[in-house]
């Protein structure tokens, strides 16, 4: 039996303020290994909080996690806007703010990376560090899903992608394989997509013109966590855009899903990540 995903003891709720508009965010504290450093773990388009379930369980690093479901993802509310980045942007800010969270490290995967980006660009002075996990941003994705004008329809076709046939194929297409990915994981994995509420109604994926520049101009310590076999974000196409601008970690044989690739693997990965963001924190 399939433990219920809505069955969740960590599960926080607050009140940000995107565009003078109240609304609820919800994310998930996780007891980590200490502390310090505090981490915010920010989910990609079609997901949720608990996209970073197995791995954070683990303990990957050393400090507290909070993994939190973006405006009009996962629990948390749909503005009555169409959003756009910078809306997404402060509502993390808010949440850093609001917690009181000094100098964390954000990790974003695929958008997540995007917006953590973003974040880090006009909030240099609140971020630790930041690793961007086949991120977006560097460039439009290839082979993406396209969105209808019909927000209806866009919804009925997430609904039906979540079936177990057309899961097995995104899956494949995202470099896993479904016969190795645990029911509880496919279950969490099922229920992001289910409640990408923005993502139905969006029409063009995000611009993040100068991505790389903006980052590397705040100063904060910055390193690339990449699979080779990412077929969203090719990684050829990743190297040219970042150049020497961060350090790349590349996880061989995964997909646009690294940390469900080969999570032991991936934990290595990031704790190397951690240790350059400590050793340029120390060196500034």
């Amino acid at each position: 039996m399939v433990t219920n995903v809505l069955a969740d003891p960590r599960k926080q709720t607050t009140v940000i303020l995107l565009r003078d508009r109240p609304l609820r965010l919800v994310y998930s504290l996780w007891p980590g290994q200490s502390e310090r450093p505090p981490w915010i773990f920010i989910h990609g388009m079609g997901s949720s909080r608990w996209a970073f379930a197995d791995l954070l369980v683990r303990r990957p690093v050393p400090g507290q996690y909070l993994a939190v479901d973006l405006p009009g993802f996962g629990d948390s509310m749909l503005p009555p806007f169409v959003q756009t980045l910078d809306d997404f942007r402060e509502a993390v800010h808010q949440l850093i703010e609001q917690l009181h969270l000094v100098r964390p490290i954000l990790v974003g995967h695929s958008f997540g990376g995007m917006v953590a980006g973003s974040v880090v660009s006009h909030y240099p002075q609140d971020v630790g560090g930041l690793v961007l996990v086949a991120s977006a941003g560097y460039f439009p994705p290839d082979n993406a899903m396209k969105t209808l004008p019909w927000t209806w329809l866009n919804r009925i076709g997430i609904w039906i992608t979540s079936f177990d046939f057309y899961g097995d194929r995104m899956l494949q297409a995202l470099g896993l394989n479904p016969s190795q990915i645990p029911p509880i994981t496919r279950e969490r994995m099922r229920y992001g997509w289910r409640r990408a509420k923005e993502m139905a109604r969006m029409r063009e994926f995000y611009a993040a013109p100068n991505f790389v520049e903006d980052i590397a101009q705040s100063r904060v310590p910055t390193v690339v966590i990449h699979g080779d076999r990412d077929i969203l974000f090719p990684l050829p196409k990743v190297r040219e855009a970042i150049g020497s601008a961060f350090p790349l970690l590349v996880l061989p044989g995964a997909g646009h899903l690294p940390y469900d690739y080969d999570l032991d693997r991936f934990i290595g990965l990031l704790n190397e990540a951690y240790q350059m963001i400590q050793h340029k924190e120390k060196e500034s």
